[in-house]
């Protein structure tokens, strides 16, 4: 039982769960896309998130990401570095406009980890901008990511004059997919905004618990607003109407049971599982029903 527990809690800090969070929400964009979902993308996409992740909670606590200074992150080094072989072997079968969102994800994420700002800042540690960059990069990673595996051709045909609602589903799956990740944070803010240190200005530390409570509800019904509108714009079926309220129910109890005693566990798993669950119920309804 025992270890079940470290292996679980390795699951979590390795960020393989997240990973895999990734990995579904773009797996969704494909599906709310009406495109082939990429096998060789899936691995780089995991593979890049648990690198990414990694380094930003590991890398950074040593002088060198290459030189972790603290054994117990070591296993996460390891991993990380057999995702980067894996990821690499990926990369082969992608094209040169997904290369090109790549290398814009890769420089988002090294400036929100690493200090290249004045006074030794990163994007990480500018007030009140935090989740708004991770949310943007995840819609980034799970929207136009598999968009880009179409090549330039097809997709500069679906922004096209005689294509006008094309580039308008894109914005709304874009826009939901947004509101889903800034939602699924606040449980995150809640639960941390104690031990956050002042100048990230957090949600919680400028508005207090209940009106973040409020916003996350908020962000929670712009998300599901956003599913529908992209829903009828690119021809969804009906059943996945259910499956949107289904999430957006699960979003607003996520965003409404933290607080400072809430588990790492509720957080880390349950609510970061959300998009895991969101793609395995896609793949249900529309298998079956």
């Amino acid at each position: 039982m025992r270890g079940m527990r470290r292996f679980f809690d390795f699951y979590l800090k390795a960020s393989v769960h997240v990973a895999f969070a990734v990995v579904s929400l773009s797996y969704l964009g494909a599906k709310g896309l009406n495109i082939l979902w990429s096998n060789a993308l899936g691995v780089v996409l995991f593979s890049g998130t648990v690198m990414g992740y990694n380094f930003i909670k590991y890398g950074l606590g040593g002088p060198f990401y290459l030189k972790v200074t603290h054994k117990s992150f070591m296993p996460m080094q390891i991993l990380s570095f057999f995702c980067g072989a894996l990821g690499l072997y990926g990369l082969l079968y992608l094209n040169p406009l997904a290369y090109l969102v790549l290398l814009m994800l890769v420089v988002f994420t090294a400036l929100y980890g690493v200090p290249v700002f004045p006074a030794q800042k990163n994007l990480r540690a500018v007030k009140g901008v935090k989740i708004y960059i991770v949310a943007f990069v995840w819609a980034m990673a799970t929207v136009v990511l598999p968009l880009s595996t179409l090549g330039i051709k097809m997709v500069l045909q679906l922004s096209s004059p005689s294509n006008p609602f094309g580039v308008v589903g894109v914005l709304g799956l874009f826009l939901s997919h947004f509101f889903l990740v800034l939602a699924l944070m606040v449980p995150f803010e809640l639960r941390d905004y104690l031990e956050d240190t002042p100048q990230l200005a957090t949600l919680p530390q400028r508005y207090g618990v209940q009106k973040t409570k409020n916003i996350g509800f908020l962000w929670s019904l712009l998300f599901l607003g956003g599913h529908l509108f992209a829903g009828a714009i690119l021809k969804w079926p009906l059943q996945m109407v259910g499956v949107s309220l289904i999430i957006t129910l699960l979003l607003i109890i996520g965003v409404f049971i933290p607080g400072r005693h809430t588990s790492t566990y509720f957080t880390n798993f349950w609510v970061e599982g959300i998009p895991i669950l969101f793609a395995l119920l896609w793949w249900a309804f529309e298998s079956f029903l």
